[in-house]
């Protein structure tokens, strides 16, 4: 039987088995893969399913067997798999218990420190296809892993020449540094792009375990490895580096001395305990001047009133703080400057009062001027002492903000602050920020005030008056009196809001009549506990005039 000619046309083949690509963490973020654990993913069947089907495919003929081949190895969560390649790669320990963690036995391998030039060829073909590295699971967790010797074997076997020349991607674990440092190394190449470093250092705990991995001990060979890194990888964009419980000042300092050009994203975060930096590390980040993405999760050590320098990064496009307990001063929240910053996303800033919130908005106002996109979470609770004082408008404070003219996306979420968002706020939004593609304003959990986030006629009809490109709104609770009727125009607006979000719901009353005359495309489902229009008027056509 003649052989369909589509099967000579190798872009087609690879087209094919591109369909086959499925990756084990896609999808994750980079702050969360550092936790992932390979084989725990609700898709494990898919993807054993999926590298069978791949292996089957390669040894069915010749026009499958290197396309396959490219899809089944783009991609590696374990080494194991690669150096079983190796007849001479044997298993030397079954279920030894580790000293951290007594629930995850692991077997134990080992890599000799010579192979026939045969089958080193045989590995270099396989590394080749090699495209991304998740090496993401601690030591304490993983099932399977190596013996000493065969970080040392595999530099016998590679030299200084990279195990896969051609990987984008890598994600690497470390709570032994002083073999894992070393053993990343192996792996670094520089056709790199990102890199997701992964520092298990769990403090006093650790220290109390094995007490020669001190901090004393990961800080020097961070700095040597990090100095490595920005040698070797010509090639990195972004940089990810979850410090444990490091101090992170070295490793800021020994990057922003040996950066390679080519770095536009950093990120520096905790996953349980935020690393401190010192003034003089944080303000290393200067020298940086090709980031365009940075996002911090770090304390910086200072005292109370003692100012910190303005650091002024010119590309800077995107800055993020996730999560941070810690005392606002001790944040970087308004130390930043870039004329060029498009994106501010803050997730945790303690209200301590109007003045001082005022205060922060003037200050982002004038650092950021060409700010588009501005997202933070505003909570009352500092310190876990939930403030008490009387109810403001929150359009005081938030007034310097109306100066940043292209602002397109707006999210404030307020958590026990006492303030309240009404007509006044979204009317003002409106006409500051024509812009706008998304609005999200949300006050939760203010005591002795069920009002805090109301929208009303007046200010929807302002946001679709002057907002035509608004497609997604989010607000707490929509209030219609009777005595705004006449405000509505006799014909429809014909604007493309799609997405509304009201928290405390919508009667059907009120969504259709906002659907009929400000917002045609809208579409909500209305669920059978919103239907009830409150005594109070919450969620309906409130009766009072």
């Amino acid at each position: 039987m003649a052989t369909h000619h589509a099967l000579a046309n190798i872009d087609i083949v690879d087209e094919v088995f591109q369909w086959f690509d499925y990756e084990l963490t896609h999808g994750y973020p980079l702050e969360q893969t550092s936790d992932f654990v390979a084989g725990e993913s609700a898709g494990e069947d898919v993807e054993i399913e999926r590298r069978r089907s791949l292996a089957s495919a390669a040894r069915t003929c010749k026009s499958f067997h290197e396309p396959a081949l490219r899809v089944l190895w783009r991609q590696l969560e374990s080494l194991i798999p690669f150096f079983s390649l190796l007849p001479s790669f044997t298993k030397v320990q079954e279920n030894v218990e580790q000293p951290f963690s007594s629930w995850h036995p692991r077997d134990i391998y080992h890599l000799p420190d010579y192979v026939s030039s045969h089958e080193r060829e045989r590995l270099r073909k396989y590394a080749d296809f090699v495209r991304i590295l998740y090496l993401a699971t601690p030591a304490p967790t993983r099932t399977q892993d190596f013996t000493p010797e065969s970080w040392s074997s595999m530099r016998t076997l590679f030299g200084d020449q990279p195990i896969f020349p051609n990987v984008h991607i890598l994600h690497w674990s470390v709570v032994s540094p002083r073999t894992e440092f070393p053993g990343m190394m192996h792996f670094v190449s520089p056709t790199l792009q990102q890199i997701l470093l992964n520092c298990c250092y769990w403090g006093s705990y650790m220290d109390a375990r094995m007490p020669d991995l001190r901090a004393s001990t990961w800080v020097p060979l961070l700095s040597s490895t990090t100095a490595e890194i920005c040698l070797k990888a010509s090639r990195l964009s972004q940089l990810t580096v979850c410090m444990g419980e490091l101090d992170a000042s070295e490793f800021i300092t020994v990057l922003s001395h040996s950066h390679p050009s080519t770095l536009r994203g950093l990120t520096v975060f905790g996953p349980h305990h935020l690393p401190h930096i010192n003034i003089s590390g944080f303000m290393g980040l200067a020298r940086i001047v090709s980031l365009e993405r940075l996002t911090l999760s770090v304390v910086i050590d200072h005292q109370p009133g003692a100012s910190i320098p303005p650091l002024d990064l010119p590309n800077l496009l995107e800055f993020r703080i996730p999560y941070c307990p810690a005392p606002a001063h001790m944040v970087p929240y308004d130390t930043i400057t870039s004329a060029r910053l498009k994106v501010l996303d803050i997730s945790k800033l303690d209200y301590i009062g109007m003045p001082v919130l005022r205060r922060v908005c003037s200050g982002w106002a004038r650092a950021f001027p060409a700010l588009e996109v501005l997202s933070f979470r505003l909570t009352g609770t500092v310190w876990d002492q939930p403030l008490h004082t009387e109810t403001q408008p929150l359009l005081s404070a938030l007034e310097p903000l109306l100066t940043l003219r292209q602002m397109r996306s707006f999210t404030l979420s307020c958590v026990d602050v006492p303030v309240t968002v009404g007509d006044a706020e979204l009317t003002a939004f409106s006409e500051a920020w024509p812009s706008l593609v998304e609005l999200q304003v949300y006050n939760m959990s203010i005591p002795d005030n069920s009002r805090g986030s109301i929208a009303g006629l007046p200010g929807l009809l302002s946001l679709a008056t002057n907002c035509p490109m608004l497609a997604a709104l989010g607000i707490g609770r929509i209030v219609l009196f009777p005595r705004d009727l006449s405000m509505l125009p006799t014909g429809r607006f014909d604007h493309r809001l799609k997405t509304l979000r009201v928290r405390d719901g919508l009667a059907p009353d009120a969504y259709h009549l906002i659907r009929d005359k400000l917002f045609p495309v809208i579409n909500m489902r209305l669920h059978k506990a919103h239907l009830v229009i409150d005594e109070d008027g919450g969620g309906g056509l409130n009766k009072d005039n």
